[in-house]
Parts: C-alpha cells; structure tokens; sequence
C-alpha cells in the first residue's frame, strides 16, 4: 500500500459521498486492504488498529497472526508492546503531579533523586522532557536484558552513576533511560510508587482496562507473542524483562486503549488546558535549535520530517500544526499513536514484528487522512 495523496483524496471523496457515511465503516471499507497487502512482506506478522474520533472510538481491528509458531489470529483484544508510548502515558502522569503542584519542572532531577547527584551539568526535568538532559541511551546489550528488577529505583542502577553525554540543553539526543530516570523522579517528588499511581491517576481514569505493565513474572493470556526475521521468515523473538524501563518502554496494551488516552488529550478534561500545551509545545535548544519535542510527545514538524526521509513527502498534507504523536519500538514490536487536537482524532497502530514501522507510519497517515476527510 503506497498510495499518493492523490489516490488517497480519490478514494475517500468516492466512499464519503452519502451524508450518512460513518467514519467507522469508510474505515472498515479502506483499511483492511491496505494492511493486507502490508501483511504480504515477511517483516509484517500482525497488525492491529484502532481509530478514534469525537470522543469514541469509530474503528478497532486485528490483522495477521499473533504467533507465527501458533498461528493465533491478532484481534482487537490482543495486546502489544506499545514500546516508548510509555513515555506519553508517563507524561500523563507527570502533568497530573504538575498539577497537583508536587513538582517543579526546571529543579534539578537529584532534588528528586539522591542517586543522580554530582553530575557535571544541572539537569531538570524539563530537559529530560525533550532529550536534551545529556542523559545516555541503551548500550552494548542492555535492550536485550533479561534480569528483573523489583524496582524503578533498582532498575535505574544500570546508568544513573554514569557522566552525561553532553551538556543540557544544548542538543537533542534521544534517550530511553532519561525518562527511566524521570519515573524515579515522579517517586521522589510525590513519595509514591511509579506503577500503582500510573493505574491510579492515568490507566482506571481513562478506562484503559488492558494496559499494565509487561511483568515477565506474569502471564498475560491475550498478549501477541513477538516477532524478529531469520532467514527472510518471522521467528519468535528472544526473551527479555523490560522491568527496568516501564516508563520508557515497558508497557503493554491493546490499540483501542492507546486511542483513549489519545483522545483524553484533545481537549481539557482530565488535563488541564495549561497542562495540555505545557505537554505539545515544543522546546528548544540553548542556541535556539528546535527540538522536535514538547515534554514526551513529538511534534507535527517532527512528523513532518519523519515522512519526507520515509519517502511519503505527499502524506505531509494530512499532518496539522498542532499534530502530536509518538513511536514506540522494543524487542519484537512496533507501535505508533498519532493525535490531532484539533481535529479530535486519535489513531493506535501495533505489529509484533520489529520491523514492522514502515507498514504502521503508510498505515497511520493513510487513516489519517481518511479520519480528517470526515470531519
């Protein structure tokens, strides 16, 4: 599925000619064959997807397979790795600490963290907010871990006494461990546990009944296994405990949960509107540079970019101003949530195969655009 804007135009104009056409059935018309033919390439196992508008969810759907050994078919209710959503799901949870006046955004993290102390350069959490807080990425094989850790406090150990890799503020590199970092930071500054205030303040409120932590130490009957190539043919991928990165990476969730939290941030409601644009607006560098990021979320110019280096340049129509968004990619699985404010639309896209990002962004702007047509 490689369709122009053109094309694209064409056939929404077609299948929303009645009055009485439903987002939901354009949706159900026009998405299915695009990810059939995504499901052709051995990079692509399963799919599933969810689009909200309105308030409501309009379209959820399972493509593909859920095990490639099994051959369980994906379904709406099968649950993915939503891989650095986590980090908007964590940003939800920091606006509500914001709000609650339990934090200040530019002190410095060790305010909050002993452990972070005597670094060379101050470090505040806005910083951390955009990638520009020094903090470093994953090395050697710390992506593929394996260990458990009973804590976020524990599983911070494994970078929080190495040097920063630059200094704050002056640019943009992107780290997972940063916001592993600003969980512990959330703990510090409201003398709770990351995960019962996450299902406290963020999942039950928004009624995300199948989101949670990925506990390798639990079983979770409706999650997808995941998926790597080996000799051109999707494999079972190797184990891993994402324990010691819940808020950078280590969620779980079905797409139709991802399009209500989404949806939660198109208007005021369970953030406040100062909340809300403290969260999309973007930051910039010391020299002026922009980042690409508010506090979690990336930018429409992000997006904007993201597609011009993808090869889909004409899908840039689709993408407002004032469009957010986030990526997600851990072992075995990708994932994407697009949100436009102001539209009131939200889209949740998940495969479990690693390589599967290429088919969810054609996918996702492709939904887009149809979702905007009807608006």
């Amino acid at each position: 599925m490689r369709l122009s804007f053109v094309a694209l135009c064409a056939i929404v104009s077609f299948s929303g000619t009645s009055a009485s056409a439903d987002l939901g059935s354009t949706l159900d018309t026009l998405v299915p064959a695009a990810i059939e033919k995504e499901l052709a390439s051995p990079k692509v196992t399963g799919i599933t997807i969810a689009v909200g508008a309105d308030n409501r969810i309009a379209y959820a759907a399972g493509f593909g397979t859920a095990n490639a050994e099994t051959g369980t078919a994906v379904t709406p209710e099968t649950q993915m790795r939503v891989g650095s959503i986590s980090k908007v799901f964590t940003a939800a949870l920091l606006g509500k600490l914001y709000e609650d006046g339990k934090l200040d955004l530019d002190a410095q993290v060790s305010n909050y963290v002993p452990d972070f102390e005597g670094k060379e350069w101050p470090v505040s959490l806005r910083q951390i907010g955009a990638h520009m807080a020094g903090i470093r990425h994953y090395k050697g094989d710390e992506f593929l871990n394996t260990h458990h850790f009973e804590s976020v406090n524990e599983g911070i150990q494994m970078f929080v006494h190495d040097p920063l890799v630059f200094e704050p503020g002056t640019k943009v590199s992107y780290s997972s461990h940063a916001w592993n970092l600003l969980s512990a930071a959330l703990e510090g500054a409201s003398g709770e546990e990351f995960l019962p205030m996450m299902q406290e303040r963020v999942f039950t409120p928004l009624e995300m009944r199948d989101t949670a932590a990925e506990d390798a130490t639990h079983e979770f009957p409706a999650l997808s296994a995941f998926h790597v190539n080996e000799d051109d043919k999707p494999v079972i991928a190797p184990f891993v405990d994402n324990s010691y990165k819940w808020a950078g990476g280590g969620f779980i969730a079905t797409a139709s949960d991802i399009v209500r939290f989404g949806l939660a941030h198109t208007e005021p409601g369970f953030l406040k509107k100062e909340t809300l644009d403290l969260l999309f607006t973007e930051q910039f560098t010391k020299a002026g540079s922009p980042a690409g990021f508010g506090i979690g979320w990336m930018t429409a110019s992000n997006m904007h970019a993201r597609l011009i280096r993808s090869g889909l340049a004409d899908y840039t129509r689709v993408v407002h101003e004032h469009l957010v968004w986030h990526s997600g990619g851990s072992m075995g699985g990708v994932a994407l949530l697009l949100v436009d404010p102001e539209h009131d639309v939200a889209i949740a896209l998940m495969a479990n195969h690693g390589e599967s990002f290429p088919a969810l962004l054609r996918i996702g702007v492709y939904a887009l655009g149809i979702a905007l047509s009807e608006k």
